[in-house]
C-alpha cells in the first residue's frame, strides 16, 4: 500500500509498478487483463472518486469535499479510497501546516504516478474539462468552499503536467459551441411539420379551394 503520509517535497515514484501486479492478473491474456481494471474502475463509488479528483482545480480532495459530491457514506468513500491506494491509484498528501488552523484539512487524495497512467490508458483523462466545467458550475457550501480553497501540497511535477489543460481554450471552445448550436437552430427547421415556403401547393392536387375544417 502507498504511505498514507506524503508530504509536499516527497515524489511519488511508481515506476516499477504494473498492472499485473497490482492486479494480480496473467499479462498474457490481455484481455482478461483489460476486463479486470474495467471492472475495478467502473465500480459506482470509486468511478465517483477518480472522476471528483480529475475535475477538481487542484487534483487534491479532502474527504469532506468527497462526502459532499458523492451520495455514500463517509465510510464507504473512505473504504474506496483505501482500495485505491492499495491498488497503487491514489495516495493522500499531507499539508501539515493545515493542523494548526482550525476547519482547515490536513490531508488530500490524489493520484500516483502509476493511477495517473493507468486511468490515461483507460481514456478518463479524455473528460477533464468536462469534469471541471461541471465542478465549477456546482453549488458548495460554505465549508465545502474553505476546503477547496486550503492550502495545498505541490503535485509531483509528472502528475501535474497531465492534468493540465490551457482553461482559457476550453472556455472559448464551449463559448464557440454554445453560439454555433443557437445560430444552427435559428437556422434549420426543428419541427416535423414544418409550414410550407409556398402555401398555394397545399391545395395543388384539389379541385377548387379547401376549407381549413377539410384539411384535419
Amino acid at each position: 500500500m502507498s504511505d498514507p503520509n506524503i508530504s509536499s517535497d516527497q515524489h511519488i515514484c511508481s515506476t516499477d509498478i504494473s498492472v499485473e501486479s497490482v492486479f494480480d492478473v496473467d499479462d498474457s491474456v490481455p484481455y482478461e487483463t483489460q476486463q479486470t481494471v474495467q471492472q475495478y474502475l467502473s465500480q459506482e463509488t470509486r468511478h465517483d472518486i477518480l472522476q471528483l479528483i480529475l475535475g477538481h482545480p487542484h487534483h487534491l480532495v479532502s474527504v469532506t469535499e468527497f462526502t459532499y459530491y458523492i451520495s455514500k457514506s463517509r465510510a464507504t468513500i473512505s473504504e474506496q479510497l483505501a482500495d485505491l491506494a492499495d491498488h497503487e491509484i491514489l495516495t493522500q498528501y499531507s499539508h501539515q501546516p493545515n493542523a494548526e488552523v482550525r476547519d482547515l484539512p490536513t490531508d488530500f487524495w490524489g493520484f500516483t504516478e502509476f493511477g495517473l497512467r493507468l486511468i490515461a490508458e483507460y481514456n478518463y483523462l479524455r473528460g477533464l474539462p468536462i469534469m471541471r466545467a461541471a465542478h465549477d458550475a456546482t453549488d458548495k457550501t460554505e465549508k465545502v468552499q474553505r476546503h477547496e480553497g486550503a492550502p495545498r501540497p505541490t503535485l509531483p511535477a509528472s502528475i501535474q503536467s497531465v492534468l493540465t489543460f490551457d482553461e482559457t481554450d476550453q472556455a472559448e471552445e464551449n463559448t464557440r459551441v454554445a453560439v454555433d448550436s443557437c445560430v444552427e437552430s435559428h437556422t434549420e427547421t426543428i419541427y416535423a411539420d414544418a409550414a410550407l415556403v409556398d402555401p398555394s401547393v397545399l391545395n395543388g392536387d384539389a379541385d377548387g379551394d379547401r376549407t381549413l375544417e377539410e384539411l384535419f
